[in-house]
């Protein structure tokens, strides 16, 4: 695979591959990174680095060059990154690369694949392809961005990636508004090829039974069997006795407690468990 360049874009080729997002941590602060699961790559391309004020301007035809041209251009919206990819596809049309691909933002797979191949700079925000979302339960398993599936405000919310200000190699993912400029929000696009095949989706929904079980057991075991304990080793036995609705309350929220920073790693989801949207079916899975 060679580089592809496009009015001055040059885009880097990404080889295929498989690759894990999400977290395993059972706590229930990392609810929001679950499931983990395996994705699958085709090969593809990307913009090394974020647009700078300067290829925008020769992307709209602008005869002069705006200040500081290469700077990363930021607070571009919705309608003004459409109208980009716009002129990008019908470059690329005119070029033959001998491949079908489409011109987009990358998604979070995508973005993640080729993290060890893109330059990245302190604190920006990029913007990515996908919907919204609050977990990564129906995320696509072969790295096409989540369609947008509300009709409400978080219709007009993407994906974002928050690099972090000192450490280069550190970033967290959140939602933020596509419709109005936002100060250090940059993009970069990708050329990847059309997904033909059915949808392979992360299942919907978590196995609430299982999960439930597992936490009536660690809670009792963390929180509750402690609580009696305690006063029995101090000598205070008949206090398990007298005071057993104090111990019992008392053992439930040191239980609840614990479950927010530990609980035991939930399954990884691999490719071959994901669900093809045409059989019309989520199946659960302990999440």
């Amino acid at each position: 695979m060679k580089n592809i360049s496009i009015n001055g874009l040059d885009f880097i080729p990404i080889t295929s591959g498989s690759s894990w997002l999400g977290s395993d941590k059972g706590g229930w602060i990392y609810a929001s990174q679950r499931p983990r699961y395996e994705v699958r790559l085709p090969s593809f391309y990307i913009l090394e680095k974020p647009l700078t004020r300067g290829q925008v301007a020769n992307l709209l035809g602008e005869e002069t060059q705006p200040e500081h041209p290469n700077d990363p251009m930021t607070g571009l919206t919705i309608s003004e990154i459409q109208s980009l990819q716009t002129k990008i596809t019908s470059v690329l049309e005119s070029i033959n690369t001998g491949e079908s691909l489409d011109v987009r933002l990358p998604s979070f797979p995508e973005w993640n694949h080729a993290f060890s191949r893109i330059k990245l700079e302190p604190g920006i925000v990029e913007i990515l392809s996908d919907a919204a979302a609050t977990s990564h339960r129906g995320g696509m398993m072969d790295g096409r961005p989540r369609p947008i599936e509300t009709n409400g405000p978080l219709q007009h919310h993407r994906l974002a990636v928050e690099m972090h200000p000192r450490k280069s190699e550190s970033f967290a993912t959140s939602n933020i508004p596509i419709d109005r400029p936002l100060p250090n929000t940059v993009i970069r696009f990708v050329l990847s090829p059309p997904r033909m095949e059915p949808v392979r989706r992360v299942p919907m929904s978590a196995d609430i039974i299982s999960n439930l079980k597992t936490e009536i057991v660690w809670t009792t075991l963390l929180g509750v069997v402690p609580s009696f304990l305690i006063p029995v080793i101090r000598g205070f036995g008949s206090y398990a006795i007298d005071g057993w609705a104090n111990l019992l309350f008392g053992g439930l929220v040191a239980g609840f407690v614990t479950g927010a920073i530990w609980r035991p790693r939930r399954p990884s989801i691999p490719y071959e468990e994901g669900i093809q949207e045409s059989d019309e079916l989520l199946a659960n899975v302990s999440q």
